[in-house]
């Protein structure tokens, strides 16, 4: 009996141990993955990818599992973007996180047509998708716009279970704000960082379809911002937006991002996003953005 309960004891404590070196690991790998962010933010380069490199080896992603990829492919998006959209879809990557049921998915387009001097070869947008235990049910969905984030709610839930457990995200024209099903109700609230600013209300919250029709005024009338840019001319990006109103929200061209996923197979299991991508996904520079929708473990 005495053997019996110092065995138990020296189990437990093991454990304990490991489960504590595994925390410390990860609470280091997060500095230096923060510390990666505000350098890649900065865009100091080097800097980023070392302190990268010195959180992947704290905490490596790792390759996924058959039953976690077919996970991954499972809740893939639809994209959805305007039959005149100007920039193509790139490249496509998905990070599942080892201990939430989260996914994201990151869309690389090929520009942004108002940042042609931002030194970025793409521009990075992306969603997230929260899975039930299950693995086989959708639970939440979120999309990243310009700098915010935006719950789909229930009006996504249901169009996703209408089609597979497959989220539908409606892709902005030339600036590729993401939008989930039921887009045009929900509420956004305007600030002084809005390139549309002159045309929205800063002080108080609007509609999504609101916060567009303003996106669309400053495009088809005063156009894309830096209009004389020599690397815009040059590649030859539209001026304006020459559609109307019912164009600019006509989301119906379908880019279906699983080809992508299949031929470049750009899929980990991560905590961190952008250090992933960094080193193990793209050759190019991307702009760091928001890593999980909600506080993980």
């Amino acid at each position: 009996m005495v053997r019996r309960s110092v065995w138990v004891l020296f189990v437990v404590c093991f454990g304990t141990s490991a489960v504590s070196q595994d925390a410390a690991r990860q609470t280091e790998a997060a500095k230096h993955h923060a510390l990666g962010v505000q350098h890649h933010l900065r865009r100091s380069l080097d800097e980023a990818s070392r302190e990268y490199v010195r959180a992947l080896e704290l905490d490596p992603p790792r390759d996924p599992t058959q039953q976690e990829l077919e996970v991954v492919r499972r809740f893939a998006p639809r994209l959805y973007t305007t039959p005149g959209e100007f920039f193509p879809l790139k490249d496509f990557a998905a990070i599942l996180h080892p201990a939430s049921r989260l996914v994201a998915y990151h869309f690389f387009w090929e520009d942004d047509i108002d940042f042609p001097e931002d030194n970025d070869p793409c521009d990075h947008e992306l969603m997230w998708v929260q899975f039930a235990t299950d693995r086989r049910n959708v639970e939440r969905i979120w999309t990243y716009f310009h700098g915010r984030l935006l719950d789909g709610g229930d009006a996504a839930l249901l169009d996703a279970r209408q089609h597979a457990m497959r989220p539908r995200v409606n892709v902005q024209w030339g600036k590729h704000g993401s939008m989930p099903a039921g887009w045009d109700s929900l509420p956004i609230r305007a600030d002084d960082g809005d390139i549309e600013r002159k045309y929205l209300p800063l002080d108080r919250a609007i509609t999504l379809k609101e916060y567009n029709e303003a996106t669309f005024r400053k495009l088809s009338t005063d156009g894309r911002r830096l209009m004389g840019h020599p690397m815009a001319r040059r590649l030859g990006w539209p001026e304006r937006f020459t559609g109307t109103w019912q164009d600019f929200a006509d989301f119906s061209r379908a880019v279906d991002p699983l080809p992508f996923l299949e031929r470049a197979k750009m899929v980990r299991v991560s905590r961190w996003n952008s250090a992933t991508i960094n080193q193990h996904f793209l050759p190019y520079n991307f702009r760091p953005k928001t890593e999980w929708p909600i506080a993980t473990h």
